[in-house]
């Protein structure tokens, strides 16, 4: 049985335990998250994954990974290859599901080794193929759940509805209570309606734009540059969203891309963004119309 004949919901619980066991020989401090990792009263036992997710704290990462490459993995995207929040590295492996290694998660803007640490102390355990599984908290993976869902754009996922609106009064609260402590009140106002309330803090755009899921490239782009902490990451964030990815671009063709392929891919991101500029300018210009 390999990768591609075993049952997907399988090879994934393989997947975190297989993390568990490098992590347990290493050294390594990870939270399993999201999937099968997510506790029964928060549907973990009915949940589709089409990966396993860890979140690593980030002094151990390079060692996970290190130690993940000499047991059979392959890193498929680097960490800058992914969204442009830069939060996580895929790695394939030829007989077990593909797992998304997250140095920080989106949404949570503390200071990851602090955000982690609040996260690691509350950690329980939970059994993946048959290995115990460290989990961080129910609030925190309700928490997750939701800031997961926001970045989706989908305010009416079931995972809204079960980690928030089904909540008491006294889980909503605790979720409240953690997002405070680790930054990521910006994601749950977004997820659970009160952004409103955040209008002016940076990033409130960037929430604004995702938890609605209908906003233009254009508008989206603008949005995740203003939400950049520093003006040099603002800068980096505006090209790397514009500028083709030669190693993407790679791992799609299966090949280095010839200097064609990759000036073909500049022309290409040029005119989508040049047109989503252009329907963003005119929607601005019809709304200042408008009595």
């Amino acid at each position: 049985m390999d990768a591609a004949t075993m049952p997907w919901s399988v090879g994934i619980r393989f997947s975190h335990a297989a993390l568990q066991a490098l992590a347990d020989d290493h050294g390594v401090d990870l939270l399993h998250i999201k999937g099968p990792a997510v506790d029964d009263s928060l549907g973990g036992a009915t949940r589709q994954s089409i990966d396993a997710d860890v979140l690593v704290r980030p002094s151990h990462v390079e060692r996970l990974i290190a130690a993940m490459h000499e047991h059979g993995w392959r890193t498929q995207y680097r960490f800058e290859d992914g969204s442009a929040f830069e939060h996580a590295s895929t790695l394939v492996h030829p007989f077990l599901a593909p797992v998304d290694v997250h140095r920080r998660f989106p949404g949570i803007d503390g200071e990851s080794a602090a955000a982690f640490e609040r996260l690691w102390v509350d950690r329980s355990n939970t059994d993946l193929a048959g290995m115990p599984c460290a989990v961080p908290s129910l609030a925190a993976q309700r928490l997750v759940l939701i800031v997961h869902a926001t970045r989706a754009g989908d305010l009416n996922h079931p995972d809204i509805q079960r980690s928030w609106r089904d909540a008491t009064d006294d889980e909503r609260r605790s979720v409240t209570d953690l997002a405070g402590e680790i930054g990521a009140g910006l994601a749950l106002a977004a997820g659970t309606g009160t952004l409103h309330e955040h209008v002016g803090e940076r990033g409130y755009d960037l929430w604004r734009v995702l938890s609605t899921g209908e906003s233009s490239r254009a508008q989206l782009w603008m949005a995740r540059i203003r939400a950049a902490p520093t003006r040099r990451a603002g800068v980096r964030t505006a090209v790397r969203l514009v500028v083709p990815n030669r190693h993407r671009m790679e791992t799609t063709l299966g090949r280095p891309p010839t200097r064609g392929e990759v000036a073909a891919a500049y022309a290409h991101s040029a005119r989508r963004g040049a047109r989503e500029v252009t329907r963003m300018l005119g929607s601005a210009v019809r709304t200042r119309r408008r009595p």
